[in-house]
């Protein structure tokens, strides 16, 4: 069966634990779909719009907006971002195969996955066509498990990576095109943060860059924030000179700087002036590109929460050590501060407290979809002050 049979959409999975490289990425493709659809309404859904409070895939908005073209028009720039490739992604992109039209322009913001996973063959999408709903006991997951005893098939429920392999087949008959990346590394690195640095009109000695990679720990965002920060601090008679090496000791002895990695850390720890301070600092910067910096904060929120409702569900707080860092490296939170931070908030962050938090969550996602940064803002400015004695009358004026 060739590829595209089937369609050849406008889909593109990114899969990357980089958070740069995705956003970079994803820069392009919405720039890419604004020119394809110029009058298209733009849409971001979160993991926490799709499966709300770690429950099962919830698709409904979701699939209204791809079946629904709408009064005025139904072009949609719609972005996606899970946080693994899980049950309610299958779910999604079942519900893509069967319900793309023209007019719409997904990406969809993915962690990592192995090359077996993506490396199949196209399934022909045509039992999924038509049908709004996948979930358990949905008229759609009656209608293919009907098609399943029609041929004689086993009852047994698939494994998740059977699945898996069957849904990424689905994407790829309709012309998803999945988009592997990877951090580069060595001299690769060294020629990224060269490059980088002449995006933003520095160029950065050969001893400095080798400085800013191990002071950076290679983390290519902090990377980039760092290079944005330098080049503002140098005085203007020096504006075309060299970055030195001796410039980047200069910024990397000062004060700590934020990257907005710490923000869920602060957060669960309820320490709200330092959780708006890090705000303040990722996102007004000079130079700094707010829009970004919000999606990318609302994008590490929704991991973080969705992580500490995971880890109540299984009580990693009870588990042994192993099954702890399993869970920390299979969540993305690989830094000690950060899991030892969720993993309070696992164990004693009451259950009214993380749902005011996901409500916050889900004001800034929708926010941003409609273009209000400022809103988005706003919404996670809230989330800062989120305590155990002000949750209550926080809540009370959220969606005033």
């Amino acid at each position: 069966m060739a590829t595209n049979n089937y369609g050849n959409g406008d889909i593109f999975v990114m899969c990357s634990d980089d958070p740069l490289l995705k956003l970079d990425c994803s820069q392009e493709l919405i720039a890419l779909g604004r020119s394809k659809l110029p009058d298209a309404e733009f849409m971001l859904f979160t993991h926490s719009d799709l499966s709300p409070a770690g429950g099962a895939p919830n698709l409904k908005l979701l699939e209204n907006e791809m079946s629904d073209p709408g009064l005025f028009g139904g072009d949609r720039i719609i972005k996606i971002i899970l946080k693994d490739l899980d049950a309610t992604a299958v779910e999604l992109f079942k519900l893509i195969a069967g319900s793309f039209r023209p007019g719409l322009f997904i990406v969809i913001d993915l962690p990592r996955v192995t090359k077996a996973t993506i490396n199949v063959k196209p399934v022909d999408p045509t039992p999924l066509k038509h049908i709004l709903s996948f979930a358990p006991g949905s008229s759609g997951a009656a209608l293919l498990e009907g098609k399943d005893k029609a041929k004689g098939k086993s009852k047994r429920t698939p494994s998740l990576e059977t699945r898996k392999k069957e849904a990424v087949g689905y994407m790829l008959a309709v012309g998803a095109k999945f988009l592997p990346m990877y951090p580069p590394e060595g001299d690769e690195l060294r020629n990224w943060i060269g490059a980088r640095g002449h995006k933003y009109g520095v160029t950065i000695d050969a001893n400095a860059i080798d400085y800013i990679a191990r002071a950076c720990d290679n983390n290519l965002l902090i990377i980039d924030h760092s290079l944005q920060l330098m080049e503002m601090m140098r005085d203007g008679n020096s504006a075309n000179a060299t970055l030195s090496l001796e410039d980047a000791e200069v910024y990397f002895t000062q004060d700590s700087r934020y990257t907005g990695f710490e923000l869920p850390v602060a957060i669960f720890s309820t320490d709200s002036l330092k959780a708006l301070n890090i705000i303040s600092s990722f996102c007004s910067g000079e130079g700094m590109n707010k829009t970004a910096a919000v999606s990318l904060l609302i994008s590490r929120m929704d991991e973080s929460i969705n992580a500490v409702y995971q880890g109540k569900k299984e009580g990693i707080h009870q588990a042994d050590y192993n099954k702890r860092m399993a869970f920390f490296m299979a969540n993305n939170i690989r830094v000690i501060p950060s899991q030892e931070a969720h993993l309070k908030a696992i164990r004693s962050m009451p259950d009214e407290m993380l749902d005011f938090l996901n409500l916050c969550l889900t004001e800034a996602s929708e926010a941003f979809s409609h273009f209000d940064v400022e809103g988005a803002y706003r919404a996670l400015q809230r989330m800062c002050l989120a305590n155990r004695r002000s949750v209550t009358n926080l809540s009370d004026g959220l969606f005033a």
